[in-house]
């Protein structure tokens, strides 16, 4: 009926995305449980912070590339944008690693593979942009299974040879293996690069610059930086709950926040661009953002009340928080769902603004969450940055909502 659903909403674009994701995600929720089970929650902690590191220099190196590529009309243009995006990265990437040079309580090497498997996601992502711009809905999904299959296949062997940080090494596999099929996908889109015809683009939307560029990068360390916190205040096993708590949590919104997105973006940039109906944007986005919302919601209702005990059941005494904290940042992320499948919208509509201070709005309840619960204890910092997050992100959709229909009045 989903499928069904989400067919006659955008012809088979969704139901193709959606299809790649699942096996993604269920792939890295299932393999995931059964290897944290296996590591342990103080290995899983370290993993997270690697992941931490990875996610917010993917944000670091793309100087705003996958606006450039979704938005620019030209197609010629277009492949370009994204060929010189992968040399800027590459050379953005070489400047960062002078980062191990200083001194850190977290591991060089995990912060040096880090910044390396940042690239390599982010060209992926790129590319990922690049063929649903091209409509290749299909060859986007194909690299969506990719990393988690490859990952998930290595980090079991490491479990029974016994490597040094399995997971990472695993992990950073499986993101060498989807950038190598993403340099395959994407090979007829490669053009030599011309830096003055990317900057002259670049120029054309200085917002990206002034506003979307720090903003992603401010909602990157919002999202990511709460495990290396917690790594200075608390043991690698409190670490690892927390963070496999965040996985379980967003797999709902990565499964089905994320094939929506992916299709709602473009579509809603042709609405934007084409002076299309203000109604219909309206419209769209409502019903695209309800959808997840209602979709999640039921998820996460099965979550608290089926799968806390059977997580209870499948785990030792050394996960003795996860049920909690799956609680407690429920309601962080419910409001979370109406936002990720439409938050390029902001972009669509210059107002990139609104999404800067919203980050920073982020970054501070990071602070805000550690800072109480370094006194209080872990469980308060979950509870008080699960209330910001459904705060924040509730009164960040009505925002939206509000601009969208006084747009329509207009």
């Amino acid at each position: 009926m989903f499928l069904n659903k989400l067919k006659r909403l955008n012809g088979s674009h969704i139901s193709t995305i959606f299809k790649g994701n699942f096996i993604s995600k269920f792939v890295l929720v299932m393999g995931g449980l059964l290897l944290a089970k296996y590591y342990g929650s103080s290995e899983y902690g370290i993993f997270s912070i690697y992941l931490s590191i990875m996610s917010i220099f993917t944000v670091v190196l793309s100087l705003a590339q996958e606006h450039l590529i979704m938005l620019e009309g030209d197609a010629e243009e277009v492949n370009n944008n994204f060929s010189t995006a992968g040399i800027i990265s590459a050379a953005v990437m070489i400047l960062a690693f002078l980062l191990v040079f200083i001194p850190f309580d977290i591991p060089k090497n995990i912060i040096f593979l880090g910044i390396f498997s940042g690239f390599l996601y982010l060209f992926t992502n790129n590319a990922k942009f690049l063929l649903a711009k091209k409509k290749m809905f299909k060859l986007v999904s194909v690299l969506t299974i990719v990393d988690s299959v490859v990952s998930f296949l290595f980090q079991v062997v490491f479990v029974f040879i016994k490597i040094e940080n399995g997971l990472v090494i695993g992990s950073l596999i499986g993101y060498i293996a989807a950038f190598l099929a993403a340099i395959y996908c994407a090979r007829k889109y490669f053009v030599k690069p011309d830096l003055k015809k990317y900057i002259a683009n670049a120029k054309k939307r200085p917002e990206l610059f002034r506003y979307s560029y720090p903003s992603t990068l401010i909602n990157a360390l919002g999202n990511n930086i709460m495990p290396i916190l917690i790594s200075l205040y608390f043991a690698d096993s409190l670490l690892g709950e927390y963070s496999l708590t965040v996985k379980i949590m967003s797999v709902p919104l990565l499964l089905i926040s994320s094939s929506i997105a992916t299709v709602y973006y473009p579509r809603a940039a042709e609405l934007s661009n084409r002076g299309r109906s203000k109604t219909e944007l309206f419209a769209y986005t409502k019903k695209m953002s309800l959808m997840n919302f209602y979709i999640i919601l039921a998820l996460y209702i099965l979550v608290n009340v089926a799968g806390i005990p059977l997580l209870e059941m499948f785990f030792n005494k050394n996960w003795e928080h996860l049920g909690l904290f799956i609680f407690l940042m429920s309601f962080g992320y419910l409001t979370r769902s109406l936002i990720n499948p439409i938050a390029d919208i902001l972009t669509i509509l210059k107002r990139n603004n609104v999404a800067l201070i919203f980050n920073i709005y982020l970054f501070l309840a990071n602070i805000a969450a550690i800072f109480i619960g370094k006194e209080k204890g872990i469980t308060y910092l979950v509870g008080i940055f699960s209330l910001f997050l459904f705060i924040g992100y509730g009164f960040l959709y009505f925002y939206i909502m509000f601009i969208l229909k006084k747009n329509e009045s207009a």
